[in-house]
């Protein structure tokens, strides 16, 4: 392909135009950029927006973007990170390009503090932290707080909150600089605001983002175990995460185990690694159907019998299935939401239990009338399918409650115990409870 080639008038107009893009959008068209043109973008680009669009890139194009600037350059870019979105990009890339990075790029006061959040567990609060905060004892005067953010030279978007310590540095509460403007005869405690919540740095960072959306908040303080501050999380991180988490319990309800955690677009990811991801899964479910096999095959003469019963299985296990992801669901997200734990389990057995005996009544009306109407079968057939259809509600609402419940108390991700699990288990007992009613109401 031909490289577009640009004139001054064009460049100063390209100049004018991504310099008042978002990060995001930017990061988007840098994608689909040559490397002329990534390198052209890159020096036309003011140095700060340059650094949030890089945080913001894939790995691969990261990695390009390292690799073909001068070392000048690269000093200047990893200079304009934040520590956070350089612990981020140092995570993706190969360890020689970190090492690297590490050794000439980064400020000797600087390496301490990125060592240290490296060090924290992947998916961790403190692998994702922001320690570019300011904070303030509780007995300054509002006037000297004031000058202390006049002089910072951080974002002001990093200055709508000031957090306030004792005099052992440990947390207590935030004003906002709006009061501090407001008030500055007055004393700091006179305006201060509470802590809703906290977290440990080495929380999951689901739990930060939990607490954000639970309480509102836009920034959620990150404390030692002595409840000192050492960083923080915005309110817009923990939207981004929400997001990967839910795109991550999405894949484990539909049985798709992720070999990567990188996230790509759909038609970039190659077929192999996406048939590796969903192929798993259904192995183990595959296998965990033979139960369902030696079922059938261990009431062979039931069916040879009576061989309109098999006419009836897929809408039964279909039926069993879709109740039992149902309840899994709500309790999942109730989970999520605190509004039931593990104590509760007899609680959501007999709710799940109403729950399904109501549905299935439901259910077996609505059947008996269509098999009335359409299938004309003996009562003692209407019967056995209606009593098992009841059976089959209740049994999987019940199991399909339990199995997050039990996930979440072995600390295992309550989404992996929902989908394919609780369909293969369903439909183990739906076949049981089948033939066996089948048995005593036929007399076979």
């Amino acid at each position: 392909m031909e490289q577009k080639k640009y004139n001054t008038d064009e460049l100063k107009e390209l100049q004018s135009r991504i310099n008042k893009m978002d990060p995001v959008d930017l990061a988007e068209d840098f994608q689909n950029l040559s490397k002329t043109d990534t390198a052209i973008w890159m020096k036309l680009l003011k140095k700060d927006l340059l650094a949030d669009t890089f945080a913001l890139l894939p790995k691969d194009k990261k990695l390009e973007i390292i690799e073909s600037l001068p070392d000048e350059n690269i000093m200047t870019l990893i200079q304009e990170l934040d520590e956070d979105e350089l612990v981020d990009s140092l995570q993706e890339l190969p360890a020689n390009i970190v090492r690297k990075i590490m050794t000439y790029f980064v400020d000797e006061e600087r390496r301490p503090v990125i060592n240290k959040l490296l060090g924290y567990p992947e998916e961790s609060v403190g692998s994702i932290m922001s320690i570019n905060f300011i904070s303030i004892k509780i007995d300054t005067p509002p006037k000297t707080a004031l000058n202390k953010i006049i002089n910072s030279d951080l974002d002001a978007n990093r200055l709508e909150q000031i957090w306030v310590t004792n005099e052992s540095l440990v947390l207590i509460g935030f004003v906002y600089l709006a009061d501090l403007l407001r008030n500055q005869d007055q004393s700091i405690s006179s305006f201060l605001n509470s802590i809703t919540a906290s977290v440990k740095a080495t929380d999951d960072q689901e739990v930060a983002a939990k607490l954000a959306q639970r309480y509102d908040i836009a920034e959620i303080p990150v404390t030692d175990s002595e409840g000192r501050l050492i960083g923080f999380i915005p309110a817009e991180w923990a939207i981004d995460i929400l997001h990967e988490e839910y795109e991550e319990d999405l894949a484990n309800i539909h049985g798709i185990q992720e070999s990567d955690t990188e996230v790509m677009p759909y038609l970039e990811k190659s077929s192999l690694r996406m048939a590796k991801d969903r192929t798993i899964w259904l192995i183990i479910c595959l296998i965990t159907a033979t139960f369902t096999g030696f079922i059938i095959h261990h009431y062979e003469s039931l069916l040879s019998a009576t061989v309109v019963l098999t006419a009836y299985i897929p809408m039964l296990m279909d039926s069993g299935g879709n109740a039992g992801t149902q309840a899994s669901t709500t309790i999942i997200r109730a989970l999520y939401a605190k509004e039931v734990g593990f104590k509760d389990t007899l609680k959501v057995i007999l709710k799940e239990a109403r729950v399904g005996l109501i549905t299935g009544t439901a259910l077996v009306l609505v059947n008996t009338v269509r098999m009335i109407l359409l299938d004309t079968r003996d009562i003692a057939i209407n019967l056995t399918v209606g009593i098992t259809l009841l059976l089959t509600v209740i049994l999987s609402k019940v199991v399909g409650g339990l199995m997050p419940l039990l996930g979440d108390r072995l600390n295992i991700d309550p989404t992996v115990m929902a989908g394919p699990l609780i369909t293969t288990a369903v439909d183990t007992m739906v076949l049981l409870i089948y033939f066996e009613v089948a048995s005593m109401l036929l007399g076979l």
